[in-house]
C-alpha cells in the first residue's frame, strides 16, 4: 500500500461539520517519532482513505468561527469511507465526487503522516482516524459493564483478553513465539474467549474482554521498555481481512 504524501483537492463543503474530530495533533504530544516496533506493529491493518486521479488526498475544510479547519480523513472500514462519499460529499458536489476514489493505506502510513505532521508548527491539516460507530459502541457497552460507564468514546477502539487473577493478557501461538492478539472487532476478542473457555474453562472463567484505546497503546509501543510490547498483535476487522485476501495475487499454477 503505497503512502499517498502528497494532498491539494480541497471540498468546501458549506460549513458544515464533515468529520467527529477523533483524534487532533494535541493528542499525540507524548509520541516520538516513529520506531520501527511501532511501524512493524501498525504496518498489516489498512485504513482508507479519498483520493483524486493523482494520489492527492482530498481535504475537507469547514469554517469554525474566524479561522478555517482542514482535515483529511482516515477510515478503519472501507464501507465507512463509502458511505461518506456517497452520503455526503456526492450530494454536495457531484461532479467532484465522480472524480474521487477509495485509497488503502496502512495504519503504519496514518501514523507516519501524523508524525510528520506534528513537527510542523504552522500546519493547519489534521488527519482524523474515524472507527466504526458499531464497535465504539460495543467498546462503551464493554465499559459500561465493568464500571465504568462512558458518554463518548475518544478514539479508536481494541479488544484483548485480560487474565484478570494475573494482571496480564492472554497470549496465542505466532509461529516460534507468542503474541497477544488486539482486535479491533470484539467478535475477535469473543471468538477467541469461547476456544479459550473449551481448552481451559477454569483459566477462561477469570478472563475478560477489555478495552483499549489505539492510541493507549501506540504510545504505550512507544515508550515502554518491556520485552512484552514486541508481543503485541493488531488483528484487523473482517471487512479489512477480506479486503487484504481480495489484493494478495494468486499463486501461480504448477
Amino acid at each position: 500500500m503505497k503512502l499517498l504524501a502528497r494532498w491539494g483537492l480541497t471540498l468546501g463543503l458549506a460549513g458544515s461539520v464533515v468529520f467527529t474530530s477523533i483524534l487532533g495533533m494535541n493528542n499525540l504530544q507524548a509520541l516520538a517519532l516513529p520506531q520501527e516496533q511501532v511501524i512493524k506493529t501498525l504496518q498489516e491493518v489498512p485504513v482508507f482513505t479519498l483520493t483524486n486521479p493523482k494520489g492527492e488526498f482530498v481535504v475537507i475544510s469547514r469554517k469554525d468561527q474566524s479561522k478555517t479547519i482542514s482535515q483529511i480523513g482516515f477510515f478503519i472500514s472501507k464501507k465507512d469511507a463509502q458511505f461518506f462519499l456517497e452520503d455526503r460529499i456526492k450530494k454536495e458536489n457531484p461532479q467532484l465526487a465522480s472524480t474521487i476514489q477509495i485509497t488503502p493505506v496502512s495504519l503504519a502510513d496514518y501514523y507516519k503522516l501524523v508524525v510528520e505532521n506534528k513537527k510542523k508548527k504552522d500546519s493547519d491539516i489534521f488527519f482524523i482516524l474515524v472507527p466504526t460507530k458499531q464497535q465504539v459502541d460495543r467498546a462503551k457497552s464493554i465499559l459500561t459493564s465493568s464500571g465504568k460507564p462512558v458518554q463518548q468514546f475518544n478514539g479508536v477502539p481494541l479488544f484483548v483478553l485480560k487474565l484478570k487473577q494475573e494482571n496480564s493478557y492472554l497470549t496465542i501461538p505466532n509461529g516460534k513465539d507468542r503474541s497477544i492478539p488486539f482486535y479491533f472487532e470484539k467478535e475477535g476478542a469473543v471468538a477467541l474467549l469461547e476456544a479459550f473457555k473449551k481448552a481451559q474453562p477454569k483459566e477462561a472463567a477469570k478472563t475478560e474482554i477489555q478495552v483499549l484505546d489505539l492510541y493507549g497503546v501506540i504510545e504505550t509501543l512507544n515508550s515502554s521498555n518491556d520485552s512484552s510490547t514486541n508481543k503485541i498483535l493488531l488483528y484487523p476487522s473482517q471487512e479489512s481481512i477480506e479486503f487484504l485476501r481480495s489484493i494478495v495475487p494468486n499463486p501461480p499454477k504448477k
